[in-house]
């Protein structure tokens, strides 16, 4: 989070702007005032030439010398005479900057102008210097203090927004065990107590959901297993029961003991406990496994369970066979649950570097691919068909993801090239070590 530089780049470029605005307005200023006081002793200047020439001409001096005498030492060949009609004396012609008359007994005799403007001497350039230098060398020092001001200023408003921060980014990965220091303004330091209450109000509860979690799931286990015995001992008595009525029997108990399973591989991931032991097997041997155990319902339910793209040759994995089982189950269920009459089912295994990529794909329709990931979440249905809703659990794609999770994989979800949904898993070929 760079929120200390964006803070600190804003005030620094707000301290730039203090010290180098009123700087540069003051060596405006500076030069302005400046050129005024050059103007100001030009007119001066020239005051002083006129009362000359008029005592020059006074004591009958011809004009048109008294330019060439008095001038150089006064205005420097930027004054002329002229006559008061306007005809040209003596010295340079042009437009009158300024003018003052020559009298002699109270009659205009002549006019001194003015006909260039002033420049600044080489004295005015050192002054004019040094002031510069003195206003850039105290711009420099309130932009400076201004920096170290903006510095502080930055690091102390950050640094409980940083802590806030922190404590938000603890929740929302799932360490509600947070703790802080209580500085900085009083709103900020109220936010985070109030965030370590949600934190341990959360954390409370989570604790609460996982230990139910657990606990249904290991008490839903025990009676399905008893129910398997129950039902295989149901099957020998006399008279037989209808078959209509044992088929539907085997099918809730087959579901209530995947819904167990599901639950409790569910649990133990949530917990970081699922047991997984890796041991060399074959991938394809395990595809075909899966085939073979949901073929009876796929025909039943006219849905053609088929493999492509598995490698002509037998391969070598560590991987927990029957999570890996268990993962393709899952998958074939959710297929099988969705794909119509006359649809397929196809199972695929390609390599991907050091690892293996399963792809399972079923025919239309297909799922939503904004709401595709979130298959993966427990209890999650796609379809709001009751039909559809009293046969699934909604567990099967979260114990899928479970079991993938723990072998270091990912799963993910898309649309299929038949028309359905493609749910991919990438499983490395090795566990990774510790």
């Amino acid at each position: 989070m760079r929120l200390f530089p964006g803070i600190f780049t804003t005030l620094a470029a707000q301290a730039l702007l203090v010290s180098v605005v009123p700087g540069g307005a003051l060596v405006l200023f500076l030069h302005q005032t400046s050129a005024f006081q050059v103007e100001a002793r030009d007119r001066d200047r020239l005051e002083g030439f006129a009362l000359a020439a008029s005592q020059a001409a006074r004591a009958g001096r011809p004009l048109d010398q008294i330019v060439r005498e008095l001038d150089p030492s006064r205005l420097g060949g930027r004054v002329s005479l002229v006559t008061p009609q306007g005809n040209l004396i003596a010295g340079p012609g042009g437009a009158a900057i300024v003018e003052r008359p020559v009298q002699v007994d109270g009659r205009t005799v002549a006019i001194a102008r003015l006909v260039k403007r002033a420049e600044f001497t080489d004295a005015d350039r050192r002054y004019l210097a040094t002031q510069y230098i003195g206003i850039g060398v105290i711009v420099l020092a309130l932009f400076t203090a201004l920096l170290i001001a903006a510095y502080i200023f930055a690091r102390r408003w950050t640094r409980p927004q940083l802590e806030l921060y922190r404590m938000s980014r603890q929740v929302v990965h799932g360490d509600h065990e947070i703790d802080f220091d209580e500085e900085g303004p009083p709103e900020t330091v109220a936010t985070m107590r109030n965030l370590h209450r949600i934190a341990s109000q959360f954390s409370r509860l989570e604790t609460a959901r996982r230990t139910w979690l657990v606990s249904i799931s290991g008490e839903l286990k025990r009676p399905t297993e008893n129910m398997g015995e129950h039902f295989i001992a149901l099957c020998q008595v006399e008279p037989p029961i209808p078959p209509e009525l044992l088929a539907g029997i085997e099918e809730d108990t087959h579901r209530l003991i995947h819904m167990a399973e599901d639950l409790s591989a569910i649990a133990l991931a949530d917990l970081g406990r699922l047991p997984v032991t890796f041991e060399q097997v074959d991938p394809r041997a395990l595809i075909h496994n899966a085939i073979w155990t949901h073929k009876k319902r796929a025909q039943t339910q006219n849905v053609r369970l088929e493999t492509s793209t598995l490698p002509e040759y037998t391969i070598l994995v560590k991987w927990d066979g029957a999570r890996i089982e268990q993962l393709f189950g899952a998958l074939i269920d959710n297929s099988l649950r969705y794909t119509p009459g006359n649809g397929r089912i196809v199972l695929g295994l390609e390599s991907s570097r050091d690892a293996w990529r399963l792809i399972i794909d079923d025919s239309a329709p297909g799922v939503d691919i904004m709401l595709a990931q979130r298959l993966f979440e427990p209890f999650y249905r796609s379809s709001d068909r009751p039909e559809d809703s009293a046969a699934a659990s909604g567990l099967g794609l979260a114990t899928a993801r479970a079991i993938v999770e723990a072998h270091h994989g990912r799963i993910e979800a898309s649309r299929s090239p038949i028309g359905g949904l493609r749910v991919t898993v990438v499983l490395p070929a090795n566990p990774p070590t510790a």
